[in-house]
Order: structure tokens, then C-alpha cells, then sequence
């Protein structure tokens, strides 16, 4: 059984294991995907595929900016990954402490690609979402990673009502004079069928 979970938290280790514990089928409970280093790629895919955006988007702004005000042709519209507060948008719960633990550790990771801040905030843990300005660096742009699998309520309405962005859909949007870039969940088919057989047959190679 492969959980359909990001971390080794609460309903894997409690809920999942009480539930198959009761059944007469013999059952092994493999780690949850997010357990997978895979995981850590398909963020940095996200990331990437944000700053790219962020050139088009930008560029489009400021050039009707400097229409506006009459202002002179400048290049360098794109931002820079060291301007970039990256944040992991999590869920975390009080009942487990290991909830928290694979936002945490992909935030450690993500940061070594030079990015001014990165940190994962959380639904129900300290630092909370609706602090997302706190947990960000005071100026430049904010980019905010879903740590949920394929989007689902929190993912595509709870995260982004608390940004005070419009919709769960990747893309840039301007809050209270910054630009805050929303990533794409993970968890679509064609990414995790193949992790998904992956993690089951080095199972079965190492049972």
C-alpha cells in the first residue's frame, strides 16, 4: 500500500497502520511519496517554470508602466533567484510531529539554490500562511510552492484566499505592491505513476 500522503505524519502512521492492522489481508505499508527524494525535483521544476514566467509577466507590467510615464526602454525585468522568497505552503498538524518534517527539510534543500529566504509555513503550525509577510523577506518577490498533492481544497481555495491572491491556477499576481508567484501542485498522473511503480518495485526488491 502506497500512502497517498506528503509526510510520514499522523494518518500513515497512526490511521493507515490501525486501519490495515484490522484487516485479515496482509498488507506493507510502503513510505508515503513525499518521502521520495523525487519529491525535491518536481518542486524545483515548479520554481523554475515560475521564474520564466516571471520575465514575460514583469516585462508586460513595466512596459505599460513606462508607457504610462513616458519613461525609457530598460532591460533586466526577470527576477533574480537571490530577490526570491520561497515559500513551501503546508498543512502541518499539532497531533503528529513529524507532520511538518518534509516541508521543512524541502525548504532547507530549495535554499541552497541561493533564494533570499525559503522556509515552509503551515495551515495549523507556526509560522501560519495568513503570516506569509512575516515569514517572507520584507522587499522583492515572493514565490509560493503547494506542498499538497494535485491541488484538492487547501491547495487550490484555502492557500490562496490566505495570500490574498485569486485563484489556486499557476501565475504571478500583484498584493499590497508585490509580486507573488503560485506554483502548480504536484501529484499530476503522468508524474506519479511512474514514482508510484517505482517506490513499490524497490519495495519488493528489498522485502
Amino acid at each position: 500500500m502506497v500512502p497517498w500522503f506528503l509526510t510520514r505524519g499522523y494518518f500513515v502512521e497512526k490511521v493507515l497502520s490501525e486501519q490495515f492492522a484490522a484487516t485479515p489481508i496482509p498488507t506493507r505499508i510502503v513510505d508515503p511519496i513525499g518521502a521520495r527524494p523525487e519529491v525535491l525535483q518536481l518542486m524545483k521544476k515548479r520554481a523554475e517554470r515560475l521564474a520564466e514566467r516571471s520575465f514575460t509577466i514583469t516585462f508586460k507590467f513595466t512596459k505599460a508602466l513606462r508607457n504610462l510615464l513616458g519613461a525609457s526602454k530598460r532591460g533586466g525585468n526577470e527576477f533574480k533567484t537571490d530577490q526570491i522568497s520561497l515559500l513551501l505552503a503546508s498543512h502541518g498538524t499539532p497531533l503528529h510531529t513529524g507532520s511538518r518534517k518534509a516541508a521543512d527539510g524541502l525548504a532547507e534543500e530549495l535554499k541552497k539554490d541561493g533564494y533570499k529566504v525559503s522556509r515552509a509555513m503551515f495551515l495549523e503550525e507556526e509560522p501560519k500562511i495568513a503570516d506569509w509577510r512575516q515569514v517572507a523577506a520584507p522587499e522583492g518577490p515572493v514565490m509560493v510552492l503547494p506542498h499538497f498533492l494535485a491541488g484538492g481544497l487547501h491547495g487550490s481555495e484555502d492557500v490562496p484566499g490566505l495570500l490574498g491572491i485569486p485563484h489556486g491556477k499557476e501565475g504571478w499576481h500583484r498584493v499590497d505592491g508585490r509580486w507573488i508567484g503560485y506554483g502548480a501542485p504536484i501529484g499530476t498522473p503522468d508524474e506519479m505513476t511512474e514514482l508510484i511503480l517505482k517506490m513499490v518495485g524497490a519495495d519488493r526488491r528489498g522485502s
